[in-house]
């Protein structure tokens, strides 16, 4: 150690390079999206760790109003990876005019961008049925086509994950695709109804003593998934932490995490015991929390999301129309739990689904306008609905464009089950904004081990070809390229790929006509050519590690010549 490190408090310098030497940035040599930069060390509130970057066009190192360094642009799609060096410093000033410099270095490949292929499918997540450990786990299902209402099970209809963490069970999975396209994150609720070797002691103690975690995997193929990550984000006040779900907040280049919680005094806790004055009784109203991440690794402290006074809420979802620059967040107005809690949306009988919009996920609730409310009790006549899925129709969707919506109700005609248990129905709209909800049918439910045909809360995201081929364990067997015209390139412009169909063939005997962009075909050697001639495209289509190739030939002339 040199003599100015001597200069600074053995303890200080050892926690300064410990804290250096904790920082992780996951997954340096595979960098596809934005990453979390610490900036204090823990017992050192003045101390500050400054960032600089190799790079910053590729990764920031200082701030921008609300976007927190860490910033990842990827390089454009078929480029090389990025090599950026990030590093990380801290300066302590030992006397007047003598500083010293502690900093550490991280080498990251920063992978390029992709395009994706046009959406032809959809995949599901749920948990099957309810108070049975085998459905408390993660069951996943693909559509029939490009149909939102007809599904098969995936994985012979047995769980995709299993929980072994927490209480090993989990409830109410969602499913987000990253922000860049080519990750997906699982998140669900860390809790096992009738478990009682879990620590299981009723639906007073699953709301104001249960699990403060969230459960999270993590995938880039919808196949293969990471370990098991058992994250706390709920504060100690908090009674259950239920449904969290995620959506990516572009004013803070973050995803924001957001689930339900009863929320109770400091230093309160469950007990059986009516005369123990710290007991969480009665029931606290819901609430909806959140936290923000980047790599759902690393969680900001959480903070209120919804809270009006007196009004209550469960299982909120959100999804963004592009068509307006809305985000519409749909919401179970939850009375049933609390004490002097009114309905939000006045005038509806049960506790039920409203929507409303606003422009910026975590604007302010008075900001938010409610757009239709009471949606599946004047739909349906149900009795009771939550957990709402919201997702819009892929192109080329056999109803068209708009949007399905899915509650998880209970109504007299329930097809199956109990009448009186719960489960998803779907409903349909050709305008988000309208809050026009029709009730439409399942055509075929996913058979989930064990659920009877009670499919229960989830989410439904939309699927490339090869996402598709994935979760229904197909292999890529072959493609081929069908040019339905003679194509004639000029000098100077790329391809126009329209005349191509390009058709893949699976394991499983389908055949399927592909899009061109990430999870769809890709072409190499497409020009732009700068001479004429005859030239060579290759077109290529990957379903996880395996990669089929065909070609075809183009002919490429002066302007002056096809003119």
């Amino acid at each position: 150690m040199d003599y100015t490190k001597q200069m600074i408090s053995n303890e200080t310098g050892e926690r300064i390079q410990n804290a250096l030497r904790s920082i992780n940035i996951p997954k340096v040599d595979d960098v596809r999206g934005s990453i979390t930069l610490p900036t204090t060390i823990d017992g050192l509130p003045e101390t500050q760790i400054t960032w600089t970057s190799s790079d910053p066009a590729i990764v920031s190192d200082k701030p921008n109003g609300k976007i927190a360094p860490g910033v990842v642009r990827r390089p454009p799609v078929g480029a090389a990876p990025a090599q950026v060096t990030l590093t990380a410093s801290v300066a302590i000033k030992s006397e007047p005019k003598i500083t010293v410099d502690f900093s550490r270095d991280f080498q990251l490949t920063v992978q390029p961008s992709v395009k994706l292929a046009p959406y032809s499918s959809y995949g599901m997540v749920n948990f099957a049925r309810s108070n049975s450990h085998r459905g408390q786990q993660v069951y996943m299902a693909y559509s029939v086509g490009n149909d939102g209402t007809r599904w098969k099970a995936a994985n012979s209809g047995q769980p995709i994950l299993t929980s072994t963490k927490g209480v090993h069970a989990v409830r109410d999975p969602s499913l987000i695709r990253s922000r860049e396209g080519d990750r997906f994150f699982l998140l669900a609720t860390d809790l096992n109804v009738d478990g009682v070797e879990y620590g299981w002691r009723g639906w007073d103690w699953a709301q104001s003593g249960s699990s403060r975690y969230i459960e999270v995997w993590e995938s880039h193929d919808l196949r293969t998934w990471s370990n098991q990550r058992h994250i706390l984000v709920a504060p100690p006040e908090a009674g259950m932490t239920f449904a969290p779900e995620a959506i990516w907040d572009p004013e803070i280049e973050a995803y924001v995490v957001f689930w339900t919680s009863s929320m109770y005094p400091v230093d309160t806790y469950f007990t059986e015991d009516p005369n123990d004055p710290k007991r969480r009784y009665p029931l606290s109203r819901n609430q909806t929390l959140y936290a923000t991440t980047r790599d759902f690794i690393t969680f900001t402290k959480a903070k209120v999301m919804s809270g009006r006074p007196n009004h209550g809420t469960l299982d909120a979802c959100m999804i963004y129309e592009e068509e307006t620059g809305y985000y519409h967040r749909f919401v179970c107005d939850r009375i049933s739990t609390g004490v002097g809690v009114t309905r939000y949306a006045s005038g509806c009988p049960t506790d039920d689904i409203y929507q409303e919009r606003s422009g910026r996920v975590l604007a302010p609730e008075e900001d938010w306008q409610l757009i239709a409310c009471c949606i599946t009790h004047r739909a349906m006549n149900t009795t009771y609905a939550e957990a709402p899925l919201v997702f819009q129709a892929n192109p080329n969707d056999q109803r068209g464009k708009g949007y399905y919506f899915f509650s998880d109700q209970i109504w007299a005609d329930s097809p199956a089950g109990h009448p009186m248990e719960e489960q998803l129905h779907p409903y349909w709209t050709s305008c988000l904004s309208s809050g026009q909800w029709t009730p439409i049918e399942w055509t075929q439910k996913p058979e989930y081990e064990g659920s009877q045909g009670v499919i229960r809360h989830g989410t439904v995201i939309n699927l490339t070809p090869a996402d598709h081929a994935a979760v229904r364990g197909a292999d890529l067997v072959s493609i081929s390229v069908q040019v339905l015209a003679k194509i004639t390139c000029i000098t100077g412009e790329p391809l126009d790929s329209s005349a191509l169909v390009v058709t893949a063939k699976y394991s499983d005997a389908v055949a399927e006509t592909l899009g061109e962009g990430y999870g769809g075909y890709i072409l190499s050697g497409s020009g732009p050519w700068l001479t004429p001639g005859r030239y060579t495209v290759g077109v290529s289509y990957t379903v996880l590690e395996v990669t089929q190739t065909a070609s075809f030939e183009v002919e490429v002339m002066e302007r002056s010549a096809a003119f």
